[in-house]
């Protein structure tokens, strides 16, 4: 059908495409995948309710928002998402961090609490979709793995701390995490029996259904369980804490305005979400990419992202993102497209219309229990260990990144975390690895490092060194102080110093006048430098700069092997016949030429 529009309509189909992806997705539907999809949309529904309902109450928000969430962005990834695995939904880190930026604002009234709620959606989602349009996908990457498991092993813990008074029917606590654990010790004798027989029943009967029974979703049976069991037993009488009235039907669409005082807190407040949300949502998409062999566009999936949370604050929702365990869920179902999401959306809107009153009775306890085991899985020991083992610097990243969550707050943690990644990176590259190469036995032409292969053969009065980080305006000095104590400590007479510059592709004004300097210094000693593997953006750039003549052509070569036999003043040409160095030369600047 496409194909008989004309070329016009054709091209802005495709732009179009580009940036709504369900116009590739639903006209290449297959109709045997149906069945799949709305197996799998009416699964992630039993296992999304109750949680949804939690994390509105994680938010801060009555549990009817959670649904509102929940239905929203679902529809609006199904629309600009590409994966067809994840689930952008509601999510217990994304949900108690919407809560931290909130809890500065000191609000009492529920009302503009909600408000407020709202506007950082928005904010968020409008941050998201400026992101993906100018091209910044990469953003997720500045939060390494360490720096994530040991936030995220922060926030669990901080969840947990903050739902216990619930399972035991205490009222919450406040503060610090400390002042938390303070205040539900002091509080213990207040336990409400009946609420904490109620959590202790939602757990069995949800850790034996989870072994027993896997694909029927527990949260949804211990959800009814509970509430027919407030309603048998009067037990809202006996001090059970219940939901209350959850008002039935859709959400209202309206803009969430804010005052531009409140306005100054809720974009820094979404700056932070924002890091974490496009770090989790990209690396669960990239995941499955991957498992799936799938293309993925960082930044349409930001805009996806964005997206959905613009919707959900819209209907007067919170933040959300991609939802690793709802996308399992949703995966162990078999689901094809995101019309499972859809599916979804469309129970969670058949629920808000005529199921809302029935969640009227459902005990808090159990809304906290939910909550609690959905995050337990995040208390990752054995990922920590594993950081332990593999490099003890990034364990204390981790460590650090967790100990800023419980000590401070969830925003001041990621904020702590984000600050190390970027330390973390400058300091690896104000630190770049120097490697002294050596001839590789029985590989003539091959070089090797000689500290991972002392067997390597050192080639007499020639220093080969290769710089294995880009050469930067803060890493320069560095760089050549350690070139300098090479020389100044071999033992064999240096003469040369072979200077492999390959991982760098331009080259700043320090960095040119770094190695300028060190050129000078080496020729007052009589030592000869050479470079090799000098891109062409390099040299370029060197030519700009009026430099290139000080370098000098001579010394630059196409590869190791080429340099090292024009030192030990054996060029040989490929048909083995010797030639002066200067015969030579057309053929070697030939071969750099050819160099990227």
């Amino acid at each position: 059908m496409r194909e008989s529009l004309p070329a016009t309509a054709q091209n802005a189909f495709k732009r179009a495409a580009r940036y709504v992806p369900v116009l590739t997705w639903a006209r290449r539907y297959q109709r045997e995948w149906l069945t799949s999809d709305l197996i799998a949309g009416v699964t992630v529904w039993g296992v999304m309710t109750p949680s949804a309902m939690a994390y509105a109450q994680l938010a801060g928000l009555p549990a009817q928002h959670g649904l509102y969430a929940a239905m929203m962005s679902l529809i609006a990834y199904a629309i600009f998402g590409m994966s067809r695995h994840v689930k952008v939904i509601t999510s217990s880190t994304v949900a108690v961090m919407s809560a931290s930026v909130l809890a500065s604002f000191a609000v009492t009234d529920p009302a503009r609490y909600l408000l407020l709620s709202s506007a950082l959606a928005l904010a968020v989602g409008i941050g998201l979709v400026a992101a993906g349009m100018i091209k910044l996908g990469f953003i997720a990457d500045f939060l390494s793995k360490p720096i994530i498991a040991g936030f995220i092993f922060g926030v669990a813990i901080t969840i947990i701390i903050g739902q216990l008074p619930k399972v035991f029917g205490l009222p919450g606590g406040s503060g610090t995490i400390f002042e938390q654990i303070t205040q539900f010790i002091t509080r213990l004798p207040q336990t409400n029996l009946f609420s904490l027989g109620i959590s202790i029943g939602a757990i069995v009967v949800m850790t034996v259904m989870r072994r027993r029974f896997p694909r029927i979703p527990a949260g949804l049976v211990v959800l009814v369980l509970s509430i027919a069991a407030v309603g048998l037993f009067n037990l809202d009488q006996r001090g059970v804490s219940i939901v209350g009235s959850v008002p039935q039907g859709l959400p209202t669409i309206r803009l969430p305005l804010v005052s531009l005082r409140d306005l100054a807190g809720i974009v820094t407040g979404a700056a932070g979400i924002i890091f974490l949300a496009a770090g989790e949502s990209l690396g669960t998409a990239r995941a499955y990419a991957t498992q799936h062999r799938e293309a993925l566009d960082a930044d349409q999936e930001l805009i996806a992202l964005g997206a959905s949370n613009i919707a959900s604050g819209l209907a007067q929702g919170f933040a959300v993102d991609v939802s690793l365990s709802t996308t399992a869920t949703s995966e162990n179902a078999g689901a094809r497209t995101q019309l499972s999401g859809l599916v979804t959306a469309g129970l969670v809107a058949i629920t808000l219309l005529f199921l809302a009153p029935l969640f009227a009775s459902l005990p808090n306890a159990v809304l906290g229990v939910l909550v609690i085991l959905s995050v337990v899985s995040l208390l990752d020991v054995q990922r920590l260990l594993a950081i332990y083992r593999a490099r003890r610097a990034d364990f204390l990243l981790a460590i650090t990144a967790l100990a800023g969550v419980l000590l401070s707050d969830v925003l001041t943690g990621l904020l702590i975390a984000v600050l190390l990644a970027l330390v973390q990176v400058l300091y690896r590259a104000s630190r770049p690895y120097l490697a002294q190469l050596g001839e590789i036995p029985g590989s003539p032409g091959a070089y090797g490092d000689l500290a991972r292969a002392p067997n390597n053969q050192q080639v007499p009065g020639l220093l080969i060194l290769r710089l294995d980080a880009p050469l930067y305006y803060f890493n320069a000095n560095q760089a050549t102080k350690q070139i300098r104590d090479l020389v100044a400590g071999s033992k064999d007479t240096v003469r040369a110093v072979l200077l492999d510059l390959g991982a760098t592709a331009d080259l700043d004004i320090t960095s040119a006048d770094a190695l300028q300097e060190l050129m000078r210094d080496m020729r007052e000693e009589n030592i000869r430098v050479m470079f090799v593997h000098l891109r062409g953006g390099v040299r370029e750039r060197l030519a700009r700069m009026g430099k290139m003549a000080d370098f000098g052509a001579a010394n630059v070569y196409p590869s190791i092997d080429v340099a090292v036999r024009d030192f030990k003043g054996a060029w040989i040409t490929p048909d083995e016949a010797p030639v002066p160095v200067a015969e030579a030369t057309p053929d070697r600047d030939a071969g750099i030429a050819h160099q990227r």
